[in-house]
């Protein structure tokens, strides 16, 4: 996996994350204690590309979500998407 792809792929899982929080109504605050990060710092973060692994698997446990399967739901988001770029080529 290039570090493009891997950079793509996280990008996936923390997007995931940020819209089953949102869908869930988990309100920034929640999250942000938590994780132990002031509010502000955690809605940049679900905003982001990156965060730290730490962070990510306390949200999405939080959030109910196993942390393995959404970073390889991503994955497999992405493969998609890239075989899917490639057919169109």
């Amino acid at each position: 996996m290039t570090l493009t792809r891997a950079n793509s792929t996280a990008a996936s899982a923390i997007r995931s994350l940020r819209v089953k929080a949102l869908l869930d109504e988990v309100p920034k605050t929640e999250i942000a204690k938590e994780v132990g990060l002031s509010r502000q710092t955690a809605a940049k973060r679900l905003k982001s590309t990156d965060m730290r692994l730490s962070e990510f698997i306390a949200i999405a446990e939080m959030l109910g979500e196993n942390p393995g399967q959404v970073i390889v739901d991503a994955a497999n988001k992405e493969k998609a998407s890239a075989a899917a770029d490639a057919k169109s080529k």
